[in-house]
């Protein structure tokens, strides 16, 4: 039978659906004829990945297609941009001679800004011995953009506020910090920060920072209010010191105006190696700046908390309400204390870990969990009763 036979384009599409994550597949079935065309490039491009990076860059083993992908773009003949919805830009921003907007990174905006983007994952390469560049210009190209993931790999752009303003409809927002070198920066822009949408679309958000640069960001967001569709908050906080979460405050206060909606809370420490020259005895000893409060969390449904500090665990178990208790599954994992050798602690795990479950209220329902420790995992099943 002829490939040309008559087939609903419906049917076609949708066996070619099954293909959508074989890009090899997808290639082949694209060269079969015409009508094949349209439903393969939208599964071959719906994800790209743009890289760039200059001489000697540790990211040279990426294959380097800005200048293909530029080239492809400026052709009168590109239909490849009608199915572009996601993309990871992963270009070195070398501060161009006239301003603090790289001309690659504005060339390659431009042309995304042509495709109904609704995803952008964007890794920022500007190291410390630069200038941060700035980003918020990019806001007007996606007004429909819904998921915002940055990613910073030293230094953090200088309008971070004002590049998450400008994207009203977010329905995901992650803000990750991958160095040690990044601990310095602020992340905030002071009397000029911009007032935040009320985002009513966002329902996820995501922080790997050091504990001041999240408090900073959740004191902005909390300066509209409740973000009513907020369900998942993932929090991952760079700590040097033994005892706590680090700055608390703003996010106890963040919890108590969200609580009644969130649904899945993660607060983890990663106890990172810095160059500071900070006291062994003052890393081990330093008093804790507040427990982490999850008494106004009525609605939980999945709660994971990482930290060495088995007893700053226990006392944010001990905070779950009783009254009102819905949380169906939890997660502690006991994170390694990197500064042992120099400065020993006493916690140990073991004989902490059933206070942590015994420690959750609720009204005698059976409820599952996990804790990790030393690299293996017990699963249990406990029954918590009333404090």
């Amino acid at each position: 039978m002829p490939v040309e036979a008559d087939i609903a384009q419906e049917l076609i599409d949708a066996i070619l659906d099954f293909l959508h994550d074989d890009r090899q597949s997808l290639l082949h079935s694209s060269l079969v004829t015409r009508k094949w065309v349209p439903a393969t490039r939208h599964h071959i491009f719906e994800r790209i990945v743009i890289n760039h990076f200059f001489a000697g860059h540790r990211c040279r083993g990426h294959r380097d297609n800005a200048h293909r992908f530029l080239a492809i773009c400026d052709s009168p003949h590109c239909t490849i941009l009608p199915s572009v919805r996601n993309v990871l830009v992963n270009v070195d921003t070398k501060i161009s001679p006239v301003g603090p907007v790289p001309a690659l990174l504005a060339d390659i905006i431009d042309a995304l800004g042509r495709a109904p983007i609704v995803k952008i994952l964007f890794v920022d390469h500007t190291s410390r011995q630069g200038s941060p560049i700035a980003l918020s210009w990019i806001g007007p190209r996606f007004r429909d953009l819904q998921e915002l993931s940055y990613n910073s790999l030293e230094d953090v752009v200088c309008d971070l506020f004002a590049l998450v303003s400008s994207f009203p409809n977010l329905r995901i927002l992650s803000v990750y910090s991958s160095s040690k070198a990044s601990h310095t920066a602020s992340i905030a822009q002071g009397l000029n920060s911009p007032a935040p949408h009320t985002f009513a679309h966002l329902h996820t958000l995501r922080l790997r920072l050091y504990s001041h640069q999240s408090e900073e960001l959740l004191s902005w967001l909390q300066s509209i209010g409740k973000q009513a569709g907020l369900e998942t908050l993932d929090l991952n906080f760079f700590h040097a010191y033994h005892n706590g979460w680090g700055a608390i405050a703003v996010l106890n206060s963040f919890l108590h105006v969200n609580g009644d909606h969130l649904r899945n809370l993660t607060v983890r420490v990663t106890y990172e190696d810095s160059d500071d020259e900070i006291d062994e005895t003052v890393r081990l000893e330093k008093p804790s700046e507040g427990n982490l409060d999850l008494s106004g969390l009525t609605n939980l449904r999945s709660l994971r908390l990482a930290s060495h500090n088995v007893e700053a665990i226990c006392t944010a178990l001990q905070s779950l309400p009783a009254q009102k208790q819905t949380l169906e599954a939890f997660q502690v994992d006991f994170m390694a204390w990197i500064y042992y050798l120099d400065a020993p602690c006493a916690c140990h795990s073991s004989i902490h870990a059933p206070r942590s479950l015994i420690s959750l209220a609720s009204a005698g329902r059976r409820r599952s969990g996990s804790i990790f420790h030393g690299g293996r995992t017990r699963r249990c099943c406990a029954w918590i009763s009333q404090k």
